[in-house]
């Protein structure tokens, strides 16, 4: 198999989405499936504006020579619809996220009943986090663990040769069946060093807008997270950065869909107070947009939050989670309510809007913390949004919840997360796993509605210039299915 650099070297050398032609005679089709999860009125767009990953990885496809089509059907739950579409396609590749599951799973069978001869290939969050469990209960017959760009390079190039065993081993960052059925997860892949060499997002594959402007975009200037979250399933755990000159010029590049927002996908945008200077002034000013990023409430600098306003930033949202600082701690947050009530007070001072999320239903959840919690949204009311404490596979929350018999079955679970959408009336369903030891479901629900009556409804709508705080605001859209 090719070494590393000579891998790094393919990647960095194809084409530019616009550029690529097809040379192969073979076709590769990417499946994004449906969400259930349910965004606030306002943000209706954060399901349907391209997403990052997908568009990467179609570059890169496309790159190499393969023909491509991708099949966007997130707002399509049916999974029959795809049955006619993916007839002829020699690979097909499919976006695995957590609250999908059952849905893939069909989609595959799906696959091998119209297409016995082509090749199943998973990728994303999901498989990542564990693939063997699903890699064991679907028909795939590879999946790319971890990033993406450098292992599809080498199984694509492999594929579309020959299927030898012997160096279908070689390659890093792929789980897979061999011969005889059986699940075989092959070496990790070393996590990508040079973001630079990604390429650019091909939009273009997007046809819900076909000829058409692109009003909102997803962008990263970074990888991976330096902290550890206990309820955070990190694919790509190493925090790594793009140069500010690849990040300038990717924004020139996706200049020419005439996006009017960008959500920055940086788990963290705000590690490096020099670095967020040299990408606002360099990267950032070359195009008028407005944007919004996570930010981490212990690296807060009321000169760069200046700066981030000068250059478009319209919301931060900030990871609060608990105001308890036993929960905090069992969240390994490693914060407090006082670094909160900083981080509000400079994002205020800078003219930014702040976007405050929470989560409830912890272990160490009592009365008493959640009254302390909506006093704190009472007087602050920058809150974004609420959600019940979920047990996402590969955290260590979720470890824990197996451990302690909690998840007894983990397809079923992913069963539940596949219907849950993020909303108070959650917690009524089948299969939530309440994990608050110390108060009832009623209790977690009373809160719930309290907070969530607290809500800020300017976070929702950033074509607007004014905050506006409401007693009665707007709140969730059930999704269709």
């Amino acid at each position: 198999m090719p070494d590393m650099l000579t891998t790094y070297q393919r990647l960095s050398q194809l084409p530019p989405p616009n550029e690529a032609r097809q040379k192969i005679m073979q076709n590769f089709a990417l499946i994004v499936p449906p969400s259930p999860f349910v965004v606030p009125v306002g943000w209706e767009w954060t399901h349907t504006a391209p997403f990052e990953g997908p568009s990467v990885i179609a570059s890169v496809v496309k790159g190499m020579g393969f023909g491509f089509k991708l099949f966007d059907q997130r707002e399509n739950f049916n999974t029959e619809d795809i049955r006619d579409k993916i007839r002829g396609f020699d690979y097909i590749g499919i976006a695995t996220y957590e609250d999908s599951f059952p849905y893939q799973k069909k989609v595959i069978e799906i696959c091998k009943e119209e297409n016995p001869d082509a090749v199943v290939i998973l990728g994303g969050p999901l498989v990542t986090s564990v693939p063997e469990l699903i890699m064991k209960n679907t028909r795939a017959d590879y999946a790319v663990i971890g990033e993406g760009e450098l292992t599809i390079i080498e199984l694509m190039g492999l594929l579309s040769l020959t299927n030898n065993e012997r160096e279908i081993n070689e390659i890093n960052g792929i789980a897979r069946k061999d011969n005889n059925g059986n699940v075989c997860v092959n070496k990790a892949r070393e996590q990508m060093q040079d973001l630079d060499a990604v390429p650019f997002q091909d939009l273009s594959v997007w046809d819900r807008f076909d000829g058409k402007d692109i009003a909102e975009i997803y962008l990263s200037t970074t990888r991976g997270c330096p902290h550890a979250c206990s309820f955070c399933f990190r694919a790509m755990p190493k925090y790594r950065e793009k140069s500010v000159e690849k990040v300038r010029k990717e924004i020139e590049y996706l200049k020419k869909y005439n996006f009017k927002h960008a959500w920055i996908n940086d788990l963290t945008f705000n590690v490096d107070d020099g670095r967020t200077h040299r990408m606002l002034d360099e990267a950032f000013s070359v195009y008028s947009f407005k944007w919004n990023s996570f930010n981490r409430v212990t690296n807060v600098n009321l000169d760069v939050l200046k700066k981030m306003k000068k250059y478009g930033c319209d919301i931060i949202l900030y990871g609060f989670e608990a105001i308890s600082q036993d929960i905090l701690n069992s969240y390994r947050k490693g914060i407090t309510r006082n670094d909160m009530i900083n981080a509000i007070m400079l994002t205020r001072e800078a003219d930014i809007k702040v976007g405050g999320l929470f989560i409830i239903g912890a272990p160490e959840e009592t009365k008493e913390s959640l009254t302390f919690l909506f006093n704190f949204c009472k007087e602050f009311k920058e809150v974004t949004r609420v959600k019940y404490l979920s047990a996402l596979p590969g955290t260590p929350l979720y470890y824990q919840c197996i451990k302690d018999g909690l998840i007894k079955d983990e397809i079923e679970h992913l069963d539940w997360l596949s219907r849950e959408q993020s909303i108070e009336e959650d917690i009524d369903e089948k299969g939530f796993l309440f994990m608050a030891n110390n108060i009832t479901k009623e209790e977690l629900r009373e809160a719930y509605h309290a907070i969530n009556e607290r809500i800020e409804v300017r976070p929702y709508r950033y074509w607007e210039d004014e905050n506006t705080y409401l007693d009665n605001p707007e709140k969730f859209l059930k999704r269709k299915k």
